[in-house]
């Protein structure tokens, strides 16, 4: 199991300097480029994460759509190792995005939020393309709308691992207390976003969530 932390910020150099800050302290073993940021600044955003944190996985979260093989090839230009594609899109756009990430040495995270029916998309999907990661995923606004957290698909995440074979992550409102539900459980990667990079001390309550997780 490992730890990401998910830099859904709008503020390149405050996210720099937390990524700096956690990673060089061994609290996180991923450092997300979030959707947000990579908004905000493009793919500089993954490039100026890589100068900070030269020997850290660094994923950059693209939830592409279309255009597969061209959204990779630029985040593995500019220092991404992993790199994700919505389930929702087309599955030639999956099977070009995935195809792209092996032949440049990247893992592909196949991002299933806001889709209804996971479990057959999860089929669908994985009879029809290699990847490396599914993830689960509960975003901010259901988050905030139906106070509904990724503790909810702890039970889902380990029947996909189980009955697939493929590597599960999972995001969505973990905190300290959830993520001692997490200890001993098949997801492969937690990923935690506002409950450390909105504390007041992150690198406290990184390193209590890591704790929880037996890390």
């Amino acid at each position: 199991m490992k730890l990401q932390v998910a830099l859904d910020l709008t503020n390149l150099d405050s996210a720099v300097e937390l990524a700096k800050r956690l990673f060089g302290n061994g609290l996180v073993d991923i450092i997300e480029v979030g959707t947000p940021l990579i908004k905000a600044y493009g793919m500089y955003s993954v490039s100026r994460m890589r100068v900070c944190c030269p020997t850290a996985p660094i994923f950059a979260d693209l939830k592409t759509m279309d255009a597969g093989r061209i959204e990779v090839k630029l985040a593995a230009e500019h220092g991404a190792n992993m790199v994700s594609v919505l389930a929702a899109a087309p599955l030639d756009t999956i099977r070009e995005f995935s195809e792209e990430a092996r032949r440049l040495g990247l893992s592909t995270v196949v991002d299933f939020i806001g889709v209804v029916n996971v479990e057959d998309r999860v089929k669908e999907v994985l009879n029809t393309v290699k990847v490396d990661y599914v993830g689960l995923h509960v975003g901010i606004d259901v988050q905030d709308a139906r106070r509904v957290t990724a503790e909810v698909l702890i039970d889902e995440a380990e029947s996909i691992r189980s009955r697939y074979g493929v590597g599960v992550t999972l995001a969505g409102g973990i905190d300290v207390k959830s993520s001692a539900k997490l200890r001993g459980r098949g997801v492969d990667v937690v990923v935690v976003g506002r409950a450390i990079t909105a504390a007041e001390k992150p690198e406290e309550v990184a390193r209590e969530i890591r704790r929880n997780l037996g890390l």
